[in-house]
């Protein structure tokens, strides 16, 4: 699978090659089921993820929203687009991902999302997270 992400080089920090690099490996990991401890261990102790209206604060809040996010969800891909960079630790970034939900094998499901990350001081782990899409999307319902 590959996760390549294309941004603006002229509008690139000195750390946007960390960040690409992070946010690659993230997608990577968020598409893996199994890898629910590796997920919440992307996000600080005290980082704040958003997805729609759930909000979950530190990693024992983060870890079981990551397990609900599977619920309905057979798998999933990320298609990351294009990221817009913020500062040296904080960036933007849109997509799409492609599901295919327990209910429905048979079909698979696209939908746009946007995110906005803020990384820590050695962009090693996110302290910010949100995500904006359709929140129907991974429920089960069409």
């Amino acid at each position: 699978m590959t996760y390549q992400i294309t941004s603006s080089p002229p509008l690139s920090p000195p750390t946007s090659t960390a960040m690409i690099s992070f946010m690659e490996n993230f997608y990577r990991i968020s598409d893996t089921e199994s890898q629910h401890e590796q997920y919440a261990a992307s996000f600080t102790d005290n980082a704040t993820l958003i997805m729609g209206s759930r909000v979950a604060r530190g990693v024992d809040e983060i870890l079981p929203l990551r397990h609900s996010l599977w619920t309905h969800v057979a798998s999933r891909k990320h298609f990351p687009k294009r990221i817009y960079f913020g500062g040296e630790r904080e960036l933007m970034l849109y997509g799409t991902v492609k599901y295919i939900l327990k209910s429905d094998l048979e079909n698979e499901v696209e939908v746009p999302w946007a995110g906005r990350v803020v990384f820590d001081e050695k962009v090693d782990k996110m302290v910010f997270y949100q995500v904006y899409l359709d929140p129907s999307a991974q429920s089960g319902k069409k």
